[in-house]
């Protein structure tokens, strides 16, 4: 009796092992062969496919996109009603001697320890030197180039001061040449950043001509400059035609003793200029 329950429970064992592999067998089977009809928790999502919904162009660029490109129009920056002092708080300045007294002279809100001013350490940056020159960088105090000083700080609008220094040793050719690979240096460090390219003040009554600068001098390079934004697409600031007096020359009460350089109240007027002439964005 007790062998014959023995074949019995190994037989009930055996068709439920048997059982259990076909129901596995036909599961696999059916999974095989038939696809799933839910949703995927995760959908897959192909580059680029997707555009952006906003309205506004500038949403939807690279964050370092161009914004300023040649058209061989000269862009002159009009007047406009006084953007007040948190404008020029968001100006980064790359000056030259005539007007790097915006870091010495503590005129802007940061007092002597702005950052907001570019300039060499001595003050001048020749203007035939343009393409390889160095500045202090105000953040560290180390000497680097313009352009990797850009492509640190990515300034939103950099106003450039330059031209006045060594401008007596350079034709038209080359200064153009140096002031343009200036400014494209800059572009390929920091595309996305608005160029403002300043006229040079002319001379003071009180210039004793050491450098050998002449009032007709700056006129021309005046032109040069502006020939630099027709080539370049910067714009062009014509802050210098704000400093002069009746007679066509700077006015005595904004240079310094040397008859060229911006004293306080220069600098102070040279900024009201900026203020009331505001880059649009």
């Amino acid at each position: 009796m007790r062998g014959k329950l023995n074949t019995i429970k190994n037989v009930a064992w055996a068709l439920a092992i048997g059982v259990t592999l076909l129901a596995l067998l036909l599961g696999l089977l059916y999974a095989a062969f038939t696809r799933y009809g839910g949703e995927m928790e995760r959908p897959q999502v192909q580059l680029g496919a997707l555009k952006s919904d906003s309205a506004d162009p500038a949403a939807s660029a690279a964050p370092d996109a161009p914004v300023q490109t040649a058209t061989g129009e000269l862009i002159t920056l009009a007047e406009t009603k006084d953007a007040g002092e948190g404008y020029i708080d968001s100006l980064t300045f790359l000056c030259d001697s005539a007007t790097v007294g915006l870091r010495d002279y503590g005129v802007l809100s940061g007092g002597l320890a702005t950052t907001q001013v570019w300039g060499s350490q001595s003050g001048s940056l020749p203007v035939d030197q343009l393409a390889n020159c160095l500045i202090r960088y105000p953040a560290d105090g180390s000497q680097i180039s313009p352009a990797d000083a850009a492509m640190v700080s990515k300034p939103a609008i950099l106003v450039i001061s330059v031209g006045q220094d060594g401008l007596a040793n350079v034709d038209q050719a080359g200064f153009v040449q140096s002031y343009e690979a200036l400014i494209q240096s800059i572009r390929v460090s920091s595309p996305g950043t608005i160029l403002v390219c300043c006229s040079i003040t002319n001379l003071g009554p009180s210039y004793a001509g050491a450098d050998g600068l002449t009032r007709d001098g700056i006129s021309w390079a005046n032109d040069w400059i502006q020939q630099v934004c027709r080539d370049t697409g910067a714009y062009f600031c014509d802050v210098a035609s704000e400093m002069r007096d009746s007679t066509n020359v700077l006015d005595a009460n904004y240079t310094s003793a040397n008859g060229k350089t911006l004293n306080s109240a220069g600098l102070n007027t040279w900024l009201e200029y900026l203020r009331t002439h505001a880059v649009q964005r």
